[in-house]
């Protein structure tokens, strides 16, 4: 164990194997990384942008797409799938990330000059009125006014579709250079319509005039005028009722008459040019042929992306588990920057990865020996993706602005449609609001959480909108199998980062450690319950108590965990069923959770696994080989060797050599084992130390978990629990450790009064008792482990 410890970076897992328990330094053993800039994204990227990263005033679309229209070096036009309006266009390159986080912390600004924007409300308005409609200023606006369905990939073309009243509307984006300038194209294709309805153009200058020149019956050309500077915006279109202009609230506005028929038509946007104008226009308008049907480009285009390969390593380790490696292709043509989130599976087995920096991996090659795999690129541009789930073969992720079904309609393992399965989550614009989870119940409802702002505010309190907390912070949604019905089934959450869902339709999820949250925990949800965050408790009173956690894992055995997984494969120890797996983000590792029920609630002990891995943990699923696959990444807060993980854990058959129950009973603890123990060993008290503690349910951040005595009210330490009778099972199995404090009923941890926390609730969060032990099993191996046992409830036996 030396040697290893000498060869290997001191991580989590090894603090387990040796029993050592260290407060380590948690940041990533990486500098800031400057892997979004080089990467190639695809024809498009979807992500919150800002002028100034640093100034949350300068965000002019927090669900934008900026699209690659050009080569000139690079041209890109924004879509709001919010406001259905094209928010920002530019020229001279694409996105550029900050490293802030790895590029999470601050927004992607416009790498080049801008040409034209809009402002910040609708793009379509069915009244000639663009005020915004909606309470706060995130989400959609309502359907019945604009919605948002999707876009088509067809080569370097990107198609949107959406709805604007009761006409279907297609628009491309596109860019031309005309007699060395540069002009932005809308181009669009509406369905008839039942009202007038009218389109802002681009935003001009309080005191533009304007002059509309006819160039034929089907195209003309506006000129824009403010002193010296000129704009010049074509149209092109048969009409059978021309459409008008107008200049109002500082933007250019295109009114159309109630449309009869379907009809098709270009907005040509010119720059900014200094002079009287110039007559490009007009020449580009008169060579232009007829405007393009768009439909064609609903049709699948090529894949753009040829499938790479890498070689797996199969475990070899001794003992109940082996973990294989699904080595990724971190080197790969387009620099793809690949941090995996989540994970699910075909029915012909191939596994769906999604990597947060917005890509969408199928990976074949999965069988019981692991050799040659094939990952295939099959999606890009997604926003921060963080879940993905597979219902009927169809692939739902879910980033920060909606869940998005992907689909391949000519079966070439390349998405070519993206459809906008739900998009009615709030994305407002801090860093820290994750959208997080995508899992689904037996009725096919979907599931996912939103996590909070760093710092939090209420609305109109803080220094920033950017951290106000929104009615979808903290909270637990449930989405209806269609996608139409999206509701809050719980609250309080903080930064939710892992839920899972058992056969039966149990719901539970990891939180990591912050204000209110003194140390982390696994909960299960109560629906309509709160979970403690304050800040996200939406509730008019200030709440005094919360549903209470499955376990509290101490800040040194994970201080960040990511999701809690129902063991259901029958190729796992039966005596695990239904038990749960941890897998943490911020330690890189993998922990059993045994729980009981005790009163109605559930309370857990957690153990480590001693077991390695190559980046911290996010999301796990067993596939139905039986195996557990987990993905992860390696960011701030987190320790790993790799950016990326994918990796594979089989149980071997071999006996356990960790507790498979930890049971809490009247006067003590049990622990049971899957092998016999040495009785001399096992009955020894001094093999045995026991602590009991219980946290502080404050705003403070920064506690890191820090342990208030159970027996002295207010002491800030933990209560040494002397150990003086140890009994053995008569089947050898089970170990008895006597402590005459644990009574039947509640436990009382009140803490007294703190007064050096700040707005302390004084509530009941439990106690925290700590096992560590160094036993022998009768064939002579050492067992040693430090167990957490949270106890809420002492059964009255």
């Amino acid at each position: 164990m030396k040697n290893l410890i000498g060869q290997l970076r001191l991580t989590p897992a090894l603090i387990a194997i040796t029993g050592i328990c260290l407060a380590i330094p948690l940041q990533a053993q990486f500098q800031p990384s400057d892997n979004m800039n080089p990467m190639d994204h695809g024809p498009f990227v979807t992500t919150t942008i800002a002028h100034d990263p640093l100034t949350t005033s300068s965000i002019f679309v927090n669900k934008g797409i900026a699209v690659k229209v050009g080569t000139d070096p690079q041209a890109v036009m924004t879509f709001d799938t919010d406001l259905l309006r094209v928010a920002s266009a530019w020229t001279g390159g694409f996105l550029h990330w900050y490293l802030g986080r790895d590029g999470l912390e601050d927004w992607p600004s416009p790498d080049g000059i801008t040409h034209f924007e809009t402002g910040k409300t609708p793009g379509w308005s069915l009244d000639g009125n663009f005020k915004d409609p909606r309470t706060w200023p995130y989400g959609p606006i309502p359907k019945k006014q604009a919605h948002y369905k999707g876009l088509y990939i067809n080569g370097d073309k990107v198609l949107f579709s959406y709805s604007v009243g009761n006409s279907d509307v297609l628009e491309l984006p596109g860019f031309e250079l005309v007699d060395g300038h540069p002009v932005f194209t809308r181009t669009l294709n509406l369905s008839s319509t039942e009202e007038t309805i009218s389109l802002r153009v681009l935003q001009v200058p309080e005191n533009a005039a304007m002059e509309i020149v006819s160039v034929s019956d089907s195209k003309e050309h506006i000129t824009l005028k403010v002193g010296n500077n000129t704009r010049v915006v074509g149209l092109q279109g048969d009409f059978d009722v021309k459409p008008t202009w107008r200049v109002a609230n500082r933007h250019l506005i295109l009114d159309l008459p109630v449309l009869q028929q379907a009809i098709k038509f270009k907005l040509a946007i010119g720059p900014v040019l200094s002079g009287p104008g110039s007559t490009y226009m007009a020449s580009f308008l008169d060579q232009a042929g007829s405007v393009s049907d768009l439909s064609d480009f609903k049709s699948p285009g090529p894949d753009q992306w040829e499938p790479v390969q890498t070689e797996a390593l199969m475990g070899v380790e001794e003992g109940p588990f082996q973990v294989d490696e699904l080595t990724i292709p971190s080197e790969n043509p387009w620099k793809s920057f690949i941090r995996l989130m989540d994970v699910d599976f075909l029915s012909d087995g191939r596994a769906v990865v999604v990597s947060l920096s917005g890509d969408v991996w199928l990976v074949d090659g999965i069988g019981e020996d692991l050799g040659t795999l094939a990952w295939h690129r099959f999606a890009t541009g997604l926003f921060q993706p963080s879940g993905v789930k597979i219902v009927d073969d169809q692939i739902y992720v879910i980033g920060r602005d909606q869940i998005t079904r992907l689909n391949d309609t000519n079966n070439d393992g390349f998405a070519d449609f993206y459809e906008n399965f739900n998009n009615e989550l709030m994305a407002s614009t801090n860093f820290h609001a994750f959208t997080l989870n995508l899992e689904t119940d037996a009725q096919g409802n979907f599931y996912f959480a939103k996590s909070t702002p760093w710092p939090p505010y209420l609305r109109g309190e803080g220094p920033s909108h950017d951290a106000e907390i929104t009615p979808h912070h903290g909270v637990l949604f449930k989405l209806s199998p269609d996608g139409e019905e999206l509701e809050i089934i719980a609250r309080g959450l903080r930064n939710p980062n892992g839920m899972d869902l058992s056969p039966d339709g149990e719901i539970v999820y990891a939180d990591n450690e912050g204000n209110w949250v003194p140390a982390s925990k696994v909960h299960r949800i109560k629906q309509g319950g709160f979970h403690g965050f304050i800040p996200s408790a939406h509730q008019k009173d200030m709440p005094k108590e919360f549903e209470p956690p499955i376990i509290w894992t101490p800040h040194y055995m994970d201080n960040s965990p990511a999701k809690p997984m129902f063991i259901t494969s029958d190729k796992w120890p039966e005596e695990l069923r239904d038990d749960l797996l941890l897998a943490s983000y911020g330690r890189g590792n993998l922990s059993l959770i045994l729980k009981e029920e005790v009163d109605g609630i559930w309370q857990g002990a957690h153990i480590n696994l001693p077991l390695l891995f190559k980046s911290g943990l996010e999301r796990g699923r067993f596939h139905k080989d039986g195996h557990l696959y987990l993905v992860g990444m390696t960011s701030w807060q987190s320790i790993g060797k790799d950016w990326g993980s994918f990796h594979r854990v089989r149980y071997t058959g071999e006996p356990l050599n960790v507790p498979v129950s930890v049971h809490t009973k009247a006067g003590g603890i049990e622990l049971r084992f899957a092998k016999n123990l040495d009785a001399q060993n096992a009955t020894n008290t001094g093999n045995y130390q026991v602590q009991k503690w219980t946290y502080p349910w404050t705003s403070q951040y920064g506690t890191r978990g820090k342990q208030y005595s159970v027996d002295n009210p207010g002491e800030a330490k933990p209560d040494q629990v002397q150990v003086e009778v140890v009994r053995l099972s008569d089947d050898g199995k089970s170990v008895f450790i006597e402590i005459p404090a644990l009574k039947p009923g509640a436990v009382n941890t009140s803490l007294g009064t703190l007064d050096a926390l700040p707005d302390m609730i004084e509530a009941s969060l439990g106690m925290v008792l700590s096992v560590s032990y160094q036993i022998t099993t009768t064939d002579g191996e050492e067992l040693n482990h430090m167990i957490h046992k949270t106890i809420h409830r002492v059964p009255a036996e």
